[in-house]
């Protein structure tokens, strides 16, 4: 039994009778040395705290030691960490570079042009421990890629510039090693991996694009049905009601005012929906004159939280790291600063809409650039010369011809355009004159300005926006529509050709669905930076009978591109209904007439030019010099892709671009009539020919009409016209450290992959 006193005894520890041991033992040296041991008994006890703590700061140097060496092992690893990172942060970097221009990808291109580490880095890791020769920097394959809907709806797309768009997606693994060499540590080696999604998207997934800034301040009310985006700032107001049905995104900042004069000029609403659907405004209450009542990029690092949360990721700007969205093979959008004497405008998505010239040419933009144009894709190109006539008016005519290009393939109208020796292009003549003979009325025509007696237009037009007179070449759209859908491919009584442009799908075909109409332009040698080259002003182009476009049944096909696509260098008037039955009860601004969309008759169609004006039916070229009230419109229907350019405002001055409601500009008195659009908006350069601004002055020649703007179906599905460009992002995904075992066969599983040194980046 145990007893209460043995359960209180205080156990003897080892330690308690050591320390026993060691007094007992000082007492008795102390003794035999003739010592009082109580009067040694001071100098014991010090020693045996003197030796406790010496057991004790002993054992402290010894975890002080471990936790050293753990700490420094800990920063090595660091130090190989970040090391392996900053080598895939560089291998995206290379790709990125490399694939700003590139249109199509190899599935080996990576393995037969590898990464390569940069000489710098020998430089930059100078005096560390980092063994910079023993990095390794790995592409994987280059997958085909597929259509993906970057899904608004889906929580870790809220921060996705892309969102509520299809991209087609490629996503390529970078692999990188790194190594620290430490003499007490030895050897610190990482290895990591990272995704590089390389998101292609179709220019026409945007409702609205402007490769600069861009400015809303509608008068009547608007709504915008798709994605918006500017390369730039957008500047938003609006005298009844702005909204945005989808996403507004920004390159540079967001403000609510007016461009040309940084104040708040207008207190309409405007309205963004967050997730919930809710529409929410950029007024956050106070006096509307005030910037601090409204909630845009003015209120500064407050902004990128705010935004976030007050639209659900529904508006962004280059504080939520939105990205510049270039075409393939296009430089930046340089804007002239106004506040200088040197214009430094680099305008080089100009070069979209140019004509071809020779390599030697000293305009000429290289290679890559010739392979993106619209002259060099085009399946067929009118050319307009103007010509040196003394018996002529002006002392100048203009001859109209036509001719296609000889492929490398007859089989594929979409392969290259062969050579000649010196680098042109080579070509095949059409007759002009058989297609009057043949149709009973010409393609395309020419008619000089001219004027009667007392000063009526007989012959062109008065552009009174431009205030210039305008020779006018006029394409009729029902003949073309007529050649190409209803032609007779080998060469019958309805082909005006005679088989000449091949229109028999399996044995050969020259029609892709984009023709080009080369416009007189400026060709001499330039100084400016882009080499542009300006059509001349005072000549352009009109497109009319156009309810109708070019779209044969082969089109639909396997390996053709259907739909229509026009693009010319000079200024494009489009008048009538276009692409539309010109029936207000049918369709509506963003659903096609017949109410389909995969199976819709209505044509996928775009119009690129230096600018777009539309003009109804009812426009008389012999009021053109009246003032809009004797110029009344008509009810205009138009479904295409609009690609045009503008003229900026200047900041402070009088000249304004109008804002995005006026980028299809207009000649007549609208008063209320209704112009229904659906389409996509793109501001992609400056205007080089049509260089005349919008002004407070604009009543003079136009009054704006009903707009009733929407953003096709047919884009919104992914249904795009022949040779729409690409707009191209990058997103990092899925970043982890890997074992030596995971990265080794990582590595042996991409397809051609040569374990040698030059596969791995050296």
């Amino acid at each position: 039994m145990v007893t209460m006193r043995n359960v209180l005894l205080k156990p003897i520890t080892t330690r308690s009778r050591l320390v026993d041991k060691q007094k007992t033992t000082i007492s008795r040296r102390l003794s035999r040395q003739g010592m009082d041991p109580e009067r040694g008994s001071a100098f014991a006890i010090a020693i045996l705290f003197a030796a406790v703590l010496g057991v004790i700061a002993a054992s402290l140097l010894r975890y002080g030691a471990t936790e050293m060496r753990l700490n420094k092992s800990h920063f090595l690893h660091q130090e190989a960490s970040n090391a392996a990172e900053s080598i895939i942060e560089y291998g995206f970097a290379e790709l990125r570079t490399r694939w700003v221009r590139q249109t199509s990808f190899t599935a080996n291109e990576l393995i037969s042009n590898p990464l390569k580490i940069p000489s710098t880095v020998v430089d930059f890791y100078k005096d560390t421990s980092i063994r910079y020769a023993d990095f390794e920097l790995v592409g994987g394959n280059v997958p085909d890629g597929e259509w993906v809907y970057i899904d608004p709806d889906v929580p870790s797309n809220q921060s996705d510039p892309q969102r509520g768009k299809n991209v087609f997606m490629r996503n390529v693994n970078v692999y990188g090693k790194a190594v620290v060499d430490h003499k007490a540590f030895g050897l610190k080696t990482v290895y990591c991996s990272q995704v590089l999604s390389v998101r292609d998207a179709p220019l026409f997934t945007h409702a609205i694009f402007y490769n600069m800034d861009l400015e809303f301040h509608p008068g009547p009310k608007m709504d915008m049905l798709g994605p918006v985006h500017a390369n730039g700032d957008i500047y938003v107001q609006a005298v009844d009601r702005l909204r945005f049905y989808s996403t507004l995104m920004s390159n540079g900042d967001i403000f609510h005012g007016f461009k040309s004069t940084g104040t708040h000029t207008q207190f309409g609403e405007v309205l963004v929906k967050n997730s919930d659907g809710d529409w929410i405004d950029f007024y956050d209450g106070g006096s509307p004159t005030d910037d601090a009542s409204y909630v845009d990029s003015r209120i500064g690092d407050d902004w990128r939280e705010t935004a976030t949360e007050r639209w659900d990721g529904n508006v962004g700007s280059k504080d939520h790291e939105v990205p510049k969205l270039n075409t393939i093979g296009m430089e930046d959008y340089v804007p002239d600063d106004p506040s200088t004497v040197v214009n430094e405008k680099e305008n080089h998505a100009y070069a979209m809409i140019e004509p071809q010239v020779s390599p030697s040419h000293p305009n000429y933009k290289g290679d890559t650039i010739r392979e993106e144009q619209m002259s060099y894709q085009a399946g067929l190109i009118i050319e307009v010369a103007r010509v040196y006539d003394p018996d002529a008016q002006g002392g100048y005519d203009y001859e109209l011809s036509a001719y296609n290009y000889n492929r490398e393939s007859q089989l594929d109208p979409m392969s290259a355009p062969k050579t000649n020796n010196n680098g042109t292009l080579k070509k095949s003549s059409l007759s002009l004159d058989k297609v009057e003979a043949t149709k009973g009325k010409p393609l395309v025509t020419s008619a000089k300005y001219a004027e009667d007696e007392t000063g009526v237009p007989v012959s062109g037009f008065y552009d009174r926006r431009q205030d210039q007179t305008m020779d006018v070449i006029e394409l009729d759209l029902s003949v073309l529509a007529d050649i190409i859908n209803n032609g007779e491919a080998n060469g019958g009584n309805n082909d005006p050709w005679n088989g000449q442009y091949h229109l028999n799908p399996g044995n050969a075909i020259d029609w892709n669905g984009l023709v080009y109409v080369e416009m007189p332009f400026h060709s001499s040698g330039t100084s400016r930076a882009d080499k542009v080259m300006p059509a001349y002003s005072n000549v352009v182009l009109r497109v009319v009978n156009g309810s109708e476009v070019p779209n044969p049944d082969f089109a639909k096909g396997a390996g053709y591109d259907e739909g229509f696509t026009l693009a010319t260098n000079g200024q494009l008037y489009l008048k009538g209904d276009i692409n539309a039955d010109g029936d207000p009860n049918t369709g509506s601004a963003s659903s096609t007439d017949d109410g389909e969309t995969y199976s819709s008759d209505e044509a996928s169609v775009a119009f690129y030019a230096d600018s777009i004006t539309i003009l109804s039916d009812a426009f008389d070229d012999a009021k053109s010099k009246r003032s809009p009230s004797s110029r009344d419109a008509e009810f205009t229907e138009v479904s295409a892709a609009l690609v045009t350019g503008l003229v900026p405002t200047d900041p402070g001055g009088t000249n304004q671009s109008g804002g995005a409601h006026n980028l299809p500009r207009f000649l007549e008195d609208w008063g209320g009539v209704e112009f229904r659009y659906r389409g996509s908006l793109v501001a992609l350069y400056e205007s080089e020919a049509g260089t005349s601004a919008m002004t407070n002055g604009h009543s003079a020649w136009y009054s704006p009409p009903k707009r009733n703007w929407g953003y096709s179906d047919l884009f919104r599905n992914g249904i795009y016209p022949p040779a729409t460009p690409i707009v191209r992002d990058y997103k990092r995904t899925d970043f982890r450290y890997l074992t030596q075992t995971e990265y080794n066969t990582a590595l042996s599983e991409i397809v051609g992959f040569d374990a040698g040194s030059s596969s791995r980046g050296h």
